[in-house]
């Protein structure tokens, strides 16, 4: 049986006000500008004034809700549901520099749960490694005693142990260019973050290995005029592509509008970077080997030193079209497509067309979450859980 969801349908570069979404056992069948051509044989389900959207995906969550990701794994489908209510219906759960013995702990049992065939919630599509491979002087939140030089052998090891989608290092640090080569040769995207890197050698690792800059701005020199950094080579560069963390906090709205002007949709993603504490009340959560404080709305160790933070993935779309003079139609490249085609999943998730896998973002006019369906079937509806 065929449904059709009828409301203001988001393409990737205009929004159909009265389209169509058509889907048929877990997959986009048609997407339809009016009613012409829509099939006899289907349901409508008219969703009013509300935006249809492809689902949101994340991939960089650390946590939420409660759940860490590093030392709960086995709540990870507890994550996945939560989620849902926040618009994200894919993401890569994301692990921060650890000691060994919590690596061996938790990806292991994170390799089972992305490979569960029974998930109902968010769909994690892999692990975002983001460390060890860093700069110590520009670990952030990382504890120094988990920060460790580029190991191919560590590498291979932890590739072992669960399956790796992305890999956050500082591609200048001696070692990184055989672990930048054997993690794009294992299938894993590599991003640069963490790190001090000088242009002109930031320059030759985007060429070469790296697809991706992590949490641009952060955690990295700011971008001078004398010196750019990895910043400026993320803007130069014609190919790679950013991810920014857009609560207003991480960086300035001005500077985010910024970055949308140079990078354009096709080039920028939004992350959370969420932690355990998102979600939840003041008080004091984990994040893999350290704790976290949230006090004000803003999680931070007991040094002060920001720990990620407390946005969701609804959120992060309000802000970019408030920060932005971005158009619906870019906002949701931003959310959807430009994350699901860094890691490959370009052709089955991120955009609204036929043979797509049927997760959609539907938002009401205010832009909070109306509904989320999630391989064709509603699994959240605001107020309720469907699933």
């Amino acid at each position: 049986m065929k449904v059709a969801l009828r409301g203001r349908v988001v393409t990737d570069y205009e929004v159909w006000n009265e389209g169509f979404v058509v889907l048929e056992e877990g997959f986009i069948h048609d997407v339809l500008p009016d009613e012409l051509g829509l099939p006899a044989d289907v349901e409508v389900r008219d969703c009013g004034e509300a935006l249809i959207l492809p689902g949101f995906v994340d991939l960089q969550v650390n946590g939420a809700f409660g759940i860490d990701v590093a030392t709960t794994p086995e709540r990870l489908p507890e994550l996945s549901e939560a989620l849902l209510a926040t618009g994200t219906t894919s993401y890569l759960p994301t692990v921060i520099s650890s000691p060994e013995r919590l690596y061996r702990e938790c990806l292991p049992q994170l390799s089972r749960e992305i490979r569960s065939p029974d998930q109902r919630g968010a769909s994690p599509l892999g692990v975002h490694l983001e460390g060890p491979f860093i700069d110590p002087a520009h670990r952030g939140a990382h504890p120094e005693a988990s920060v460790r030089a580029p190991d191919v052998g560590l590498l291979e090891w932890l590739l072992e142990l669960a399956p790796v989608r992305l890999l956050t290092l500082a591609p200048e640090l001696p070692g990184a260019g055989a672990v930048m080569e054997f993690a794009r040769n294992r299938g894993v995207v590599v991003s640069a973050g963490h790190s001090g890197i000088e242009l002109d050698e930031a320059y030759v690792a985007l060429d070469r290995y790296v697809a991706s800059v992590t949490h641009l701005f952060n955690a990295m020199e700011g971008l001078h005029h004398r010196n750019p950094g990895l910043a400026g080579a993320a803007f130069a560069h014609p190919r790679v592509v950013c991810g920014l963390i857009a609560d207003g906090f991480h960086v300035h709205p001005e500077i985010v509008a910024l970055a949308f002007r140079m990078l354009g949709p096709d080039r920028l993603y939004f992350v959370t970077d969420s932690v355990a504490a998102a979600g939840m009340d003041g008080g004091a959560y984990p994040l893999a080997d350290v704790e976290v404080h949230l006090e004000g709305g803003t999680p931070k160790l007991a040094s002060g030193v920001i720990a990620g933070s407390v946005l969701t993935g609804v959120d992060a779309f309000r802000n970019i079209l408030a920060f932005t003079d971005c158009t619906l139609p870019e906002a949701a490249r931003m959310a959807s497509s430009t994350p699901a085609r860094l890691i490959g999943e370009d052709g089955r998730k991120g955009r609204l067309l036929g043979g797509y896998e049927a997760d959609l973002t539907i938002l009401f006019p205010d832009l909070s979450v109306a509904e989320v369906w999630k391989a064709g079937r509603l699994v959240h509806r605001a107020g309720e859980r469907t699933a």
